[in-house]
């Protein structure tokens, strides 16, 4: 065989084999616009599955699944913001409209019944003040909320002794816990515990763990406050001997608006906001907060602050 048979059968293999690429690297350059097509018009569960004997195509098809993973993951996440948002809006509305209703309905009475006596007014103007007290709490306390989660900024931690704090904010309730007759049980350490503390922030998660435990776990008797230590953090405890949280609310406690079972007796609603508040405040500053509950026996509510 000559040189020229030679060389002309091995541009030949070499045309063959340029080719069979070439035509491979089409096939699955239009499986990708197939994929695509596909993903785009909705399919994210879709992936692409290429074979492709060149390493430039192979990292590109994991490049794009993993751009699909990332939009997925995205568009996921906006769906389930979307539904809280939904359900924000309309646990706010009913919040607000509620007391509105009742209090327009007093105000009505008072403006064009005049049969009414004047102990009747009296009592009605009561009411109808209690009723935008509540709406003014609810509002308050939305628009706090609203704030804590709108701002990244870290809280301002100061190193504070946690026991004085706690038996500020207490002496605070007094006036609340002789009127539900109640002497709160405390337990703090003998000497004083330092932690890593927002003053304001700490001071407004005391005061909604207790106002929590004497809106709902006065009627058990006591209501107590202990301070500890463990580890690395003290702990704050709050505590009642209430009809407690049944074990299918124990998982949506923190959550905004929520309110349980006792949201169906108008004498112990709540907004549904304090907690979520304090569970935001804690996260804030490094902490942890958890709950416990047994029905009828002892709900403990603790959260956590790095000791200074």
């Amino acid at each position: 065989m000559t040189w020229s048979a030679i060389l002309g059968a091995v541009l030949l293999l070499a045309c063959c084999y340029l080719g069979l690429r070439q035509r491979r690297l089409l096939r699955e350059l239009r499986t990708i616009r197939r994929t695509t097509e596909e993903i785009r018009a909705g399919n994210l569960n879709l992936r692409y599955r290429l074979h492709a004997p060149h390493p430039a195509v192979e990292d590109l098809s994991g490049e794009l699944n993993r751009l699909i993973d990332y939009f997925q993951q995205t568009t996921e996440r906006t769906q389930i913001l979307e539904d809280e948002r939904k359900r924000m809006i309309a646990n706010l509305s009913h919040d607000l409209r509620t007391p509105l209703t009742s209090l327009l309905g007093y105000v009505e009475a008072l403006r064009s019944d005049p049969s009414l006596t004047e102990d009747e007014r009296r009592g009605f103007l009561g009411i109808a003040a209690d009723k935008g007290g509540a709406l003014l709490e609810r509002l308050q306390s939305f628009f706090e909320l609203a704030r804590l989660e709108a701002d990244d900024a870290p809280s301002e931690l100061r190193r504070l002794n946690l026991t004085d704090t706690v038996q500020e904010v207490l002496l605070g309730f007094y006036p609340d816990f002789q009127k539900a007759g109640i002497e709160p049980a405390v337990r703090f350490p003998d000497g004083p515990l330092f932690a890593m503390a927002d003053r304001g922030a700490l001071r407004r998660i005391l005061e909604n763990l207790m106002s929590n435990a004497l809106r709902y776990g006065r009627d058990g008797g006591e209501i107590g406050v202990a301070v500890r230590e463990e580890a690395e953090f003290a702990w704050v405890d709050v505590w009642d001997r209430g009809r407690g949280i049944p074990a299918a609310d124990m998982p949506r406690v923190f959550e905004r608006f929520y309110t349980g079972e006792d949201s169906r007796n108008a004498s112990l609603r709540g907004t549904g906001l304090g907690l979520a508040i304090a569970r935001n405040l804690t996260d804030k500053q490094g902490g942890r907060i958890e709950v416990s509950s047994e029905p009828g026996e002892k709900t403990v509510f603790s959260f956590s602050l790095r000791k200074a």
